[in-house]
């Protein structure tokens, strides 16, 4: 399973480990973001970020046609809120999609709500968020 650009979807970066992940950009309250298709919407207690990615799943030994997607987050986060394709993370894995397609890119929507009792440093992000392929 890999990233996959999506028209509609933050950019891709490279991480140091080879990795990609999306680049949402700096975000604040105050401010509209300045990355390409990451929008916030701003609430009165906080502001939640979102985008779309894209996800490519492939089965090189061509067995399967379909597969489970689960996700989780990597660290337990008490100040932030993740939302997968509607599905709210926590570290134990939630099922994502059951059926998806294997081979074509399929699009996931991400929203990331930021409370605005956090302090600039407590605000940063710093999790990740574990995917788990089951071909059925």
């Amino acid at each position: 399973m890999a990233f996959a650009n999506t028209p509609d979807g933050a950019p891709l970066s490279a991480g140091t480990t080879g990795q990609r992940g999306l680049d949402l950009g700096m975000l604040s309250y105050g401010s509209n973001p300045r990355t390409p298709n990451v929008q916030v919407r701003h609430l009165r207690d906080r502001f939640i970020v979102v985008t779309k990615f894209g996800l490519s799943i492939q089965d090189p030994t061509l067995h399967f046609a379909r597969a489970s997607v689960l996700a989780s987050l990597a660290v337990p986060d008490a100040g932030h809120v993740l939302w997968l394709d509607g599905v709210r993370l926590g570290t134990v894995p939630q099922m994502i999609q059951g059926q998806i397609r294997i081979g074509p890119v399929s699009s996931h929507r991400l929203e990331i709500e930021v409370p605005t009792s956090l302090t600039e440093k407590n605000a940063q992000l710093h999790n990740a968020i574990v995917f788990q392929v089951i071909p059925n």
